[in-house]
């Protein structure tokens, strides 16, 4: 089995305000999960073993932080190397030096502590409905960035929130890149590299619910009607009824 986790902002502070995102975690939080992963036997690997590793029964683990903003070089960065752990940094490189965004000399700190940087997209814009040509611009652009900042050919890719298809994801192998991260949540029981569920941590994750991640057994009823409001509503109205729903939702 493969648990690979996803997380986005990670925030200083010991409780973030009611009014940020859904998907942001205290680094206290992060700090409990990353020893709760080594005691469980699951301290998170680099992420080349994805593909040097053909043993699907083994139980690995993976961290993987969305978004490219400045906590994941000041906040996470120190946590990993503390633990001496790797993760993976999936960065939409048309926000690279932006505020609220990581700069290109941190993006290649974080390449040179041994973190793996992935492919987001250049401009973090819903690929799905886009034409060949324009996911093919998008994933070129990217690449060509990161190699640039980074010094390393990037060979994983996540899309901007989670909207995939078959003609994205042939793009992306086309292109070289050889490991797709969906937001698909689920638990890699039989692992497909092409198509890997994930785990998303979010605010309202509790330590009671993080130990049933650990376990394999936890609900995944908010995010499968998740799943279907993406298929169903259009993409501005979906970003509406996200907030909404976040603002009340709980996982346990």
């Amino acid at each position: 089995m493969i648990l690979f986790l996803t997380y986005h902002r990670i925030c200083a502070g010991g409780k973030p305000d009611l009014d940020q995102e859904f998907y942001i975690v205290t680094r206290n939080r992060l700090a409990k999960h990353l020893r709760d992963l080594i005691a469980a036997g699951m301290s998170p690997l680099d992420a080349i073993t994805l593909l040097t590793s053909a043993d699907p029964t083994t139980r690995r683990g993976y961290l993987s932080f969305d978004d490219g903003t400045p906590d994941h070089y000041e906040v996470v960065l120190p946590l990993l190397k503390k633990f001496n752990l790797r993760a993976v940094f999936f960065v939409p490189t048309a926000k690279l030096d932006r505020p609220g965004h990581l700069t290109r000399a941190q993006l290649r700190e974080l390449a040179d502590a041994g973190q793996t940087i992935g492919c987001h997209s250049h401009e973090h814009k819903r690929m799905d409905t886009m034409s060949a040509e324009q996911i093919r611009q998008q994933l070129d652009t990217s690449k060509k960035i990161l190699e640039q900042a980074t010094g390393v050919t990037p060979w994983i890719f996540a899309p901007p929130g989670g909207f995939i298809n078959p003609g994205v994801r042939n793009a992306a192998l086309e292109s070289g890149l050889r490991v797709i991260r969906t937001m698909r949540w689920g638990f890699n029981r039989k692992p497909d590299l092409t198509d890997l569920e994930t785990v998303p941590l979010n605010r309202h994750t509790t330590d009671r619910g993080f130990q049933k991640i650990l376990a394999g057994r936890q609900s995944r009823l908010l995010y499968r009607s998740k799943e279907v409001a993406k298929a169903l509503v259009p993409a501005l109205q979906y970003e509406r009824l996200r907030a909404l729903v976040f603002r009340t939702a709980r996982t346990n």
